[in-house]
């Protein structure tokens, strides 16, 4: 495998996407933080490590079903992974759907994972909680 950090990202999204989720988490590395930026949303804040990052997971499924997660773009400047894309999920309380657009900011290194950051529009996800 190629250690830029695209090929690294569109790996992890892949193995993701396929429902590989040990291949994903192996592309993460041991001190890895995971930060979703969002207000009001259950499953924000910041994980560390893959057993963090399996927390962050496992909390999202807790409140929400997901539909579809679809990286748009991707591109690599200055050591960092910047993916475009979209969410569309469903709320398990209130059976609503919600669809957002959202960036990723990934940090890579030695072949790895380094730093994830989401940022997304979490009053949308905090409306169709309620």
């Amino acid at each position: 495998m190629s250690s830029t950090g695209t090929a690294i990202v569109g790996a992890f999204f892949a193995a993701f996407g396929a429902g590989d989720v040990p291949g994903a988490m192996a592309l993460l590395a041991p001190d890895v933080r995971w930060t979703l930026h969002a207000h009001g949303i259950p499953w924000g804040g910041t994980y560390k490590g893959p057993e963090g990052v399996g927390d962050f997971f496992a909390r999202f499924g807790e409140f929400a079903e997901p539909i579809e997660m679809t990286p748009k773009s991707m591109a690599e400047a200055e050591g960092l992974v910047y993916v475009r894309g979209i969410e569309r999920s469903k709320v398990k309380a209130t059976g609503k759907d919600y669809a957002v657009e959202w960036v990723h900011v990934i940090g890579t290194g030695d072949g790895k994972i380094t730093s994830f950051d989401e940022y997304l529009d979490s009053a949308a996800i905090a409306a169709a909680m309620r």
